[in-house]
């Protein structure tokens, strides 16, 4: 059964986090400009789909924002808004010492999207700038990485789909920095091809590009950070309902990676004008099986299948060598419970798998990576130090993410920390056309 990592529970937790900073906040009448388009009722639907999606995610801002303290300025650009118009409503808040920060809501306009770059860099609390802005990428994309960390302690691959996006850009900078070992996808490409990977996250917004046909039981974990509202009023994610139950893990739409943003922003904002060493919110650590203890769980249930037809075909006179049998499983209960967690480590609700498998081998750190359900304890504990580095140093000039040559599974590492599996090598990808609305 899939897990849910929810992000209204990141969001309540930064609210807690922050709350005791909003009496420091509110008497200095401190302000956040939030300014965002209004579609006019001519423009295509796609395009006024984009701009509601701006709007949900704008009211939020406010609300996080006044949270704190903040006076939060939400500011609507009329349809036909002219470059005059959107360069003075940038210019005041830059000139207003009591404007901290500004966002401005993607997407704007073509004609005006130029004009963003206007904004002072010093109040681009969203990276709106890029290599201008003090952050390295947006508060999605750095919230999206935080929430992929607990799960790729052990070096895993992980697919990021609509790499060429905004968003996705932020996400492969910030994991590439990290380490990771990246599989890039865009439009134009094969997405089947993230079965292969370890974590998928996909940042599209193209509603349902994700089903049944690309997520396996093997992905410990998917991030859906698209956001597209219906007609109807709901909200669809890059990630099909169908296929909302395969996975171990995942973040759900709405309450997934959205409120993830708002507590990126949030503490983005109290480091920057209250406390610098404010504590910053947290994903915990959850279980998970890799892709080889799944295979090793499916193919232990075949041999526990033979077994238990062998002890039925057994008759009367053969008791004897029955109950030789049946005292030699007793006797060797460490066998007996590893087989029986392997057979189990095929259902979807690894987690209970997972956290049972540290009765063969000791307490297990999840943090580090999880345990080998084969449990030989001639391995003894990992060695020091960051594995996911480890594995990055071992691929050598290639860099993270290159493809580059891997470790045998279960063995040493050069560099020191636990070797990472082997894993089939992927051809680079081409370059694709740019990816529709998301978050």
């Amino acid at each position: 059964m899939t897990e849910h990592v929810s992000g209204r529970d990141v969001l309540r937790q930064a609210k807690e986090l922050y709350q005791p900073y909003r009496d420091a906040v509110e008497p200095t009448g401190q302000r956040v400009a939030i300014i965002r388009f209004e579609p006019a009722a001519t423009d295509p639907q796609d395009w006024r789909v984009r701009l509601e999606a701006s709007k949900v995610s704008a009211e939020q801002k406010v609300k996080s924002f006044e949270h704190l303290g903040f006076k939060a300025d939400h500011i609507v650009m009329p349809p036909g808004t002219t470059r005059a118009q959107f360069a003075e409503t940038l210019d005041r808040a830059n000139q207003d010492p009591a404007t901290r920060a500004i966002i401005v809501q993607f997407p704007p306009p073509a004609h005006l999207r130029p004009l963003v770059e206007r904004m002072d860099p010093a109040k681009d609390i969203d990276a709106l700038l890029k290599g201008r802005s003090q952050y390295a990428a947006c508060a999605t994309a750095e919230g999206i990485c935080r929430v992929v960390q607990p799960f790729a302690q052990d070096d895993p691959t992980i697919a990021v789909v609509g790499s060429k996006g905004f968003v996705g850009q932020g996400v492969v900078h910030t994991l590439r920095e990290q380490g990771h070992r990246l599989m890039e996808l865009d439009a134009g490409d094969d997405l089947r091809r993230v079965r292969d990977a370890d974590i998928v996250v996909s940042v599209t917004g193209n509603p349902g590009i994700l089903g049944p046909d690309h997520l396996r039981p093997h992905h410990r974990l998917v991030v859906d950070s698209g956001f597209v509202p219906q007609p109807d009023g709901s909200v669809r994610g890059d990630v099909q309902r169908a296929a909302y139950g395969i996975p171990q893990h995942l973040t759900p739409v709405p309450g997934g990676i959205g409120p993830v943003e708002m507590a990126t922003l949030m503490e983005r904002v109290v480091r920057r004008e209250v406390d610098p060493a404010a504590p910053s919110w947290k994903v915990e650590p959850r279980p998970y099986l890799t892709k080889e203890q799944m295979a090793q769980g499916a193919s232990a249930a075949p041999a526990a299948s033979v077994a238990a037809a062998a002890g039925r075909g057994s008759t009367a006179g053969q008791g004897s060598a029955a109950g030789q049998a049946t005292s030699a499983t007793q006797g060797a209960p460490e066998s007996r419970t590893t087989s029986a967690k392997q057979t189990g480590s095929t259902s979807q609700t690894g987690p209970t798998n997972q956290t049972g498998s540290t009765s063969q081998t000791g307490p297990t750190n999840q943090a580090a990576g999880p345990a080998s359900q084969t449990g030989s304890a001639a391995q003894g504990p990992p060695a020091p130090g960051n594995p996911v580095a480890q594995a990055a140093k071992l691929r050598g000039a290639g860099g993270a993410g290159s493809g580059g040559g891997t470790n045998t599974a279960g063995g040493p590492s050069a560099g020191g920390g636990p070797a990472a599996p082997v894993r089939p090598q992927l051809p680079q990808q081409p370059r694709p056309p740019a990816p529709g609305p998301g978050r």
